[in-house]
Formats: structure tokens, sequence, C-alpha cells
């Protein structure tokens, strides 16, 4: 299986997900992905991870960029790329307005716009040590790295739903994470990678394709559909609702 991977959102202890993460290595996997949501904290998690595990890939599904503030995500993906000897991936997603504002108490808005000035921030400051910044949703009059980061480029991958921030990962991200998406959306996908990728004078086929796809086990496949359907309609009716 050497382009499978395992994520956690949610269910498990943290101790029982860095078990679950070891187990995985053990078993062949590729990468390992923790959420974060009310799943507990997804760096604490993979630092736990990282130093139970040598090969596995570990990477957030994903870190807000409304809830952590750039230079914080930025030393966050140092320190786990340090821990991990280079194994870090770095997911990033502008998350839902209902959890924004009414979980976080956060001002939510220009979405498009604040994963990409986040995205620039992170890899200025990996590369350089130090960022000012002014942009449209992020501000910053200077803040320095106290430390050298394992490597100066880690690979980003940027979450997405609608067209235009698939489009934005084709320009701007390492690889896109995708949600319970299918076969049939794959030609899709591909396309809106491409409409960003061209922009930025990339090769589309380069971007890491990743999707998220619920999984249970049952003794039968009614029953385990019937399991999968409660996530579903909640994701669906809570979350989906809510995109402008």
């Amino acid at each position: 299986m050497p382009r499978t991977g395992i994520a956690f959102s949610g269910g498990p202890s943290p101790a029982e997900i860095v078990d679950c993460i070891k187990l995985a290595e053990q078993l062949g996997y590729e990468s390992a992905w923790v959420a974060e949501g009310h799943g507990g904290d997804q760096f604490a998690v993979l630092a736990a991870a990282a130093t139970q595990t040598s090969r596995i890939l570990l990477g957030t599904s994903i870190t807000s960029v409304f809830v952590r503030t750039a230079p914080t995500i930025a030393m966050a993906a140092a320190t786990l790329d340090d821990l991990t000897g280079g194994r870090f991936i770095l997911g990033v997603g502008s998350s839902h307005k209902v959890q924004v504002e009414a979980e976080h108490g956060m001002s939510y808005g220009k979405p498009l716009t604040r994963v990409r000035e986040t995205i620039e921030v992170v890899r200025r400051l990996l590369q350089d040590g130090r960022v000012s910044y002014q942009g449209e949703t992020v501000h910053i009059e200077s803040f320095d790295l106290w430390f050298s980061p394992r490597r100066k480029s880690i690979p980003i991958y940027a979450s997405a739903v609608a067209q235009k921030m698939t489009a934005l990962c084709g320009e701007i991200a390492d690889g896109v994470i995708l949600t319970r998406s299918t076969l049939a959306t794959a030609a899709i996908i591909k396309e809106q990678l491409a409409e960003g990728a061209r922009l930025a004078g990339r090769d589309p086929g380069q971007i890491v394709v990743t999707t998220l796809l619920p999984a249970a086990v049952a003794e039968s496949r009614r029953e385990a559909l019937d399991t999968l359907r409660p996530g579903l309609a909640f994701y669906t009716g809570f979350f989906l609702a809510t995109i402008e």
C-alpha cells in the first residue's frame, strides 16, 4: 500500500492515536494524518507519534488558517519536521465559518486570500527565518524564528471542496486534500487543479492529490454504509451548506 494513509479526526484518545500510527507504520501505510476540530491538539499528537515511528509520513489534515496565526503554524510545522527527521507534511485549510466563528470566536472572511497569504508567510519564515508581511488578511510587523528549520521547504497541502479553492491549490500548493471525493470527480478535480497551475506556470502533474475517505468495518456492506451515513449527513448539512 505505497500510497495509502490513515487519518484520525476524533474518537480515539491521543495516546490511542499514537498507538494506531505505530501500528500503521508496521503494516506499511505510507502516511498518517491527524485533524484537529474537537479531537485533541494535532501537533501534540503528531509530536508524540514522531518519537514512536521512523518511516511513516506524518501530516495535519487540516490546520485552520483562521484559528492559528501564520507564524504559529510555521513554528509548529518546523518543529514537527525536526522531530520527524523530515517526514512532516503541513496540511492547511480555511475550515468552515460555522467552526471558526461560532466555536473559536474568530472572524472568518476571504478564505481564499487567507489561505494564500498564510502559505506565503509560512514559506518565507521557513526559508528566511524572519518575515514582515502586509497582506489583505495577514498583517505581521516582524517575526523571527529563533531556531533553524531542518528543511527550508516543507511540503504544504491545502484542503479544497469548492472549485475556486481547488484552483488555488493548483496555483500555490504542493498537494490538495479532498474529502469524500469519488472516482467520478477525479477528472473535474484534475481540470480545476490544472486551471490554477497554468496561472502560475506550474506542471499540474506535480501536484499531489489526496482524499479523505471515511471507512467502516462491519459484518456486511449495508451495516458499514449505515455506520457512515450520519457522518456524511452531518458534514453535508452542517458544513457544506455554509459555503458561499
